[in-house]
């Protein structure tokens, strides 16, 4: 005890003045007791700042390796889109029965891409700083966020990425050795490398018959489905910038636009005060524009800066309809529930006015005959927000839909109409 505190307590005592001196006592205890609480508090701040900067840092480390990540799969994806272009390339240039002869710049080419299928590639996540987060403690700490979910998401969805890639790579290297030993002693060398034929319009045709014999074939037609992993490329480079977005930002939760843009991926629509089908002309991910009509057709559909153009050309087909579908989880999810959504917003114009369609919605059990509800609609030139509530489409079950909207036309006369925005809004 401090010696100021001991004579007075002293002199308390010797003047047997007990009652004070027990108020004294206790006054002492109570300094006692908050000087140790004080310094239990700032214990726990020091702690708590301690932990707050390991998982900092450990969520940086997981920001960079994301970072590296992007940069690989925007490769990635360029690598498979592009190899879809040279078969497509191929096939129109070099595939017709009256293409008897190529020169060495083209069986180069048709060799460049036949190759490229080969050299089987994969995405390379860097996984040791999200194992790190994952077996400590300080997991906790974001453990309910959506910043947990998001990292969750993106890290599993990484490998159902490379899963899909050992999948084919696996496939590629069968076909490969099946090649091979078919084409060994038969002109494998000449494919795989045209330019030491010497004259090589003498070998051009044994070129052309190998590029067109089955066993190649079936390697140009598994190299084609390289474009159907672009779109999960797509999907994994928006959660890393979203990820690589909330971690330098120190944000935990998602803001409202980042609800609408994940919730195909993130499956969160429940969460969502509104889904978009549709936002300044572009479809989000979980969703997909389609077009069908009543007879042989293409997609007559087209982006301009902020809005999307549908056409129904005159005097073509009976039917033709625009329409959105789910497309969450590799295309394994085709339907959602909309049961909480209440009303539909859809901000359109005619390219020139009186344009005359129906909108519709159809649930995972309607008959593709168009027997679904519809409501007739009539535009203007000028933009403007439609809105309908859902009930209105009375054969939809909206715990189950499939196409969350439809555009319908009917008749000879051609339709074309300028689409901004799609929303489902809760009340």
């Amino acid at each position: 005890m401090f010696t100021p505190f001991r004579k007075i307590r002293q002199q308390l005592i010797s003047e047997n003045k007990m009652t004070k001196y027990l108020r004294y006592a206790l006054g002492e205890i109570i300094l006692v007791v908050i000087g140790i609480l004080i310094a239990l508090q700032i214990n726990n701040w020091n702690e708590a700042k301690n932990q707050h900067k390991v998982l900092n840092d450990l969520l940086q480390s997981i920001a960079n390796g994301v970072q590296s990540d992007l940069r690989e799969l925007a490769l990635l994806s360029e690598a498979r889109a592009n190899i879809v272009i040279k078969i497509d390339s191929i096939y129109d240039k070099y595939s017709s029965l009256d293409k008897k002869v190529l020169n060495t710049e083209e069986a180069s080419y048709v060799n460049f891409a036949f190759s490229n299928i080969l050299n089987t590639i994969h995405l390379n996540t860097h996984l040791s700083a999200f194992e790190s987060l994952k077996n400590s403690t300080y997991s906790g700490k974001i453990q309910g966020t959506d910043l947990a979910l998001l990292l969750g998401t993106y890290y599993t969805s990484a490998d159902k990425i490379r899963n899909i890639e050992d999948r084919h790579n696996q496939t590629i290297k069968k076909l490969e050795q099946d090649w091979g030993s078919h084409f060994r002693n038969n002109g494998g060398s000449l494919f795989m490398a045209p330019w030491d034929a010497g004259d090589f319009a003498i070998a051009s045709p044994r070129f052309l018959e190998i590029m067109k014999a089955p066993q190649t074939r079936s390697i140009w037609e598994k190299g084609y489905t390289e474009g159907g992993v672009v779109k999960q490329y797509q999907e994994q480079i928006l959660m890393g910038e979203k990820l690589m977005e909330m971690i330098r930002e120190s944000k935990t939760e998602f803001d409202q636009q980042t609800k609408l843009a994940f919730s195909g991926i993130l499956f969160s629509f429940g969460d969502a005060d509104i889904i978009s089908l549709l936002i300044n002309g572009e479809v989000p991910t979980g969703f997909q524009l389609n077009y069908a009509a009543s007879d042989i057709f293409r997609g007559y559909t087209s982006n301009q800066e902020d809005y999307l153009v549908i056409e129904y050309p005159a005097n073509s087909y009976a039917w033709a309809s625009a329409y959105f579908s789910i497309d969450a989880l590799y295309g394994r999810v085709n339907e959602m529930d909309f049961s909480t959504y209440s009303k539909v917003t859809i901000e359109m114009r005619g390219e020139t006015g009186g344009e005359t369609f129906k909108i519709g919605m159809k649930d995972i059990n309607d008959p593709a005959d168009g027997t679904e509800s519809k409501i007739k609609i009539k535009l203007t030139d000028e933009w403007k927000i439609y809105e309908f509530q859902t009930y209105q489409f009375l054969t939809a079950d909206m715990n189950r839909i499939m196409v969350p909207l439809s555009f319908v036309f009917e008749g000879p006369i051609g339709e074309k109409i300028n689409i901004r925005s799609v929303q489902f809004k809760k009340e």
